[in-house]
């Protein structure tokens, strides 16, 4: 029996997306293996460390161990990268009743708004907010898509099969509208008006109070259910949209400059090909001369 579940994938200590690349190649395996599988995704955010998925599956467990194990090989390929990636295993837990599951995909899709790497939900671009009621909302841009079963082949692993309703943009990512379960997420919202509503709203005690029409004796779920590992105080501050800061680097612009500039200069590939020595110098700078939090500075380097 299918049910809908919301289910994380968290590496804390280091980032488990180190650029939009990374992203992109989570999402078409994301996509790949939800058609192999028959698990419908509902909502979806990522961050640099972590993973949020509103899934409808009937083997949650299984699927997520699937796609962690093919992201953790892919991603180690590119970065001549060893081992596990992250924490072991994932959060999953199920989501019953319509006010309960709204409330869950909300959360996911305002994920970066509550990290503080946007002022809207909408405005955060590695989620599939803005993937339902596009056209209703006016997010929808219709732009060059690659429909090409020989082209796509061609940008995904080999062993994968997909449908012809799958779709990729200009990049080789896969687009959400093209594999996303859309209309089975929208009807829990009932109309474009109320989505808006549900995505622009401050958490509190109304949105709890609401779940309890449910009638399931299930418990509401808050921000604190939906991010356990974070501290519940600066994600609220964030919801509000006015603690966002565009110059702000993020996790991806470090990266990048370790990346791009430090690992070059060092004449290495990756920063896994950097040693321990390299690694101190380049955390020296980023610290004392680019003045960025240290915490932000380790995960990104792996040190």
């Amino acid at each position: 029996m299918r049910r809908i579940y919301h289910s994380i994938i968290t590496s804390h200590d280091e980032v488990m997306f180190r650029s939009p690349r990374d992203v992109g190649l989570f999402i078409n395996l994301l996509a790949l293996h939800a058609y192999r599988d028959n698990v419908d995704v509902l909502m979806d955010a990522e961050m640099s460390t972590h993973a949020h998925l509103g899934l409808f599956a009937e083997s949650p467990v299984e699927f997520m161990w699937k796609l962690r194990i093919s992201y953790d090989r892919l991603f180690n390929t590119l970065y001549g990268r060893t081992g596990r990636l992250g924490e072991k295993g994932a959060y999953i837990k199920p989501i019953d009743g319509k006010y309960h599951i709204c409330t869950g995909l909300s959360y996911i899709g305002r994920n970066g708004l509550h990290h503080g790497l946007s002022c809207t939900a909408f405005g955060y671009p590695f989620c599939s907010a803005k993937a339902l009621f596009v056209k209703e909302t006016g997010f929808y841009r219709p732009g060059k898509k690659i429909i090409s079963r020989e082209e796509i082949t061609s940008l995904i692993p080999r062993r994968y099969d997909f449908p012809d309703s799958f779709a990729m943009d200009e990049d080789g990512v896969f687009e959400r509208t093209s594999f996303m379960a859309t209309q089975m997420a929208e009807a829990y919202y009932g109309s474009a008006r109320n989505y808006l509503y549900q995505m622009n709203r401050l958490s509190g005690e109304e949105w709890l109070s609401e779940q309890k029409q449910d009638g399931n004796g299930v418990n509401p779920i808050g921000l604190a259910d939906m991010e356990p590992s974070y501290q519940l105080d600066l994600l609220l501050k964030n919801e509000t949209g006015r603690n966002y800061r565009p110059d702000r680097l993020t996790d991806f612009d470090v990266c990048g400059l370790i990346d791009d500039d430090y690992a070059t200069r060092f004449g290495v590939s990756s920063v896994y090909h950097l040693t321990d020595s390299q690694k101190k110098r380049i955390y020296k700078e980023l610290l004392f001369e680019r003045h960025l939090p240290e915490q932000q500075i380790r995960r990104c380097i792996g040190f």
